[in-house]
């Protein structure tokens, strides 16, 4: 009986403590809600222009993927002479907060600084489509990794924990 209690009381906890949209108790502050993904176009009414309004939701969302698609082009392998050239890095944004993932990458190559932009671009990118969108999340803290130097390569230790690369 006592641990249905405490299940249940830390599962409030929990739950409350997740809620989107508590940056402010001032009842002068109006809450907006999320701008919409597509105007809202009736398909039967004017099948055209709901066809433009999902091929311009479509194009907007490309560019993350690209992004991604850039950035993981770049590190490629993560190759690294000695663990030194290693390094552990937060890869996305949870609508809560904080990273979604983690990758490795190697400075091996010497172009860690223009890795390092174009993920922070990223992270920054994700984090304004979550809100633009309006996501939710588990709110669970992705814990770092650790990266060891597997037969040359950067790897993440307990890679099975969320990590991307």
């Amino acid at each position: 009986m006592r641990t249905k209690l405490l299940i249940l009381i830390m599962t409030t906890l929990a739950l409350t403590a997740c809620q989107q949209g508590q940056a402010s108790n001032d009842p002068s502050v109006e809450r907006l809600p999320p701008q919409p993904l597509v105007e809202p176009i009736d398909p039967t009414t004017d099948p055209v222009a709901a066809v433009k309004a999902r091929k311009k939701q479509m194009i907007d969302q490309q560019p993350l993927s690209a992004m991604r698609a850039e950035i993981m082009a770049l590190i490629g392998d993560a190759q690294a002479d000695n663990i030194q050239q290693c390094r552990v890095v937060e890869f996305g944004s949870k609508p809560c907060g904080g990273p979604a993932s983690y990758i490795a990458l190697s400075t091996k190559d010497g172009n860690e600084s223009e890795i390092m932009a174009l993920i922070s671009k990223y992270n920054a990118a994700q984090k304004a489509e979550n809100a633009r969108l309006g996501l939710m999340s588990d709110c669970a803290v992705v814990p770092k990794p650790g990266v060891i130097l597997e037969n040359g390569v950067c790897t993440l230790k307990g890679a099975g924990n969320g990590s991307v690369f």
